[in-house]
C-alpha cells in the first residue's frame, strides 16, 4: 500500500537527487547579460512553407556573458582557478543577479586581461567567462 502522496515523494527526491557539484561561483560579477536562442526543429516544404514546433522539453537556455572587472591578481587567480577546474565540463551553481534564480551551469570559456590600474600598489585584472545554462 501507497502511504506518501506524489507530492511528497517529489519533494523528497528532489532533496535527495544531486543536481551540480555541490559548488557555487561565489564571486560578484561587475556586467553580466543573458542571451537565449530558442531550439526549434524545422519541417520545410516545396512551396515555402514551414512548420516549426520546440526541439526537446528544455529549449531555452540560457548563455551568460560576465565579467569581473578590476579585481585584484589574487581573486582574479582564485576565480581562474575554479573555472580551470571545472574544465568546462563540470556543472557549478551561479545566481543570476539581482535575483535569486540559480542556475546550473558550466563555464565553456574564460579569458582574462591585464589592467593598467594599481589598486594598493597591485596590477587589476579583468575576467571575462561565457557561462551556459544546463539542465541535470
Amino acid at each position: 500500500m501507497i502511504t506518501t502522496t506524489f507530492d511528497e515523494w517529489l519533494a523528497h527526491w528532489k532533496r535527495t537527487t544531486p543536481k551540480a557539484s555541490g559548488l557555487i561561483f561565489d564571486w560578484c560579477v561587475t556586467t553580466a547579460s543573458a542571451e537565449v536562442e530558442p531550439r526549434v526543429r524545422i519541417a520545410q516544404f516545396g512551396d515555402g512553407y514551414a512548420q516549426r514546433r520546440p526541439a526537446g522539453i528544455n529549449t531555452q537556455d540560457q548563455m551568460w556573458s560576465v565579467a569581473l572587472n578590476n579585481i585584484t591578481e589574487a581573486k582574479a587567480q582564485a576565480v581562474l582557478d575554479f573555472l580551470s577546474a571545472r574544465n568546462g565540463v563540470d556543472v557549478f551553481y551561479w545566481t543570476q543577479p539581482r535575483t535569486s534564480t540559480v542556475l546550473d551551469v558550466i563555464c565553456p570559456s574564460w579569458s582574462w586581461t591585464y589592467g593598467d590600474m594599481l589598486v594598493d600598489g597591485e596590477r587589476v585584472l579583468n575576467v571575462s567567462a561565457k557561462f551556459l545554462q544546463v539542465h541535470v
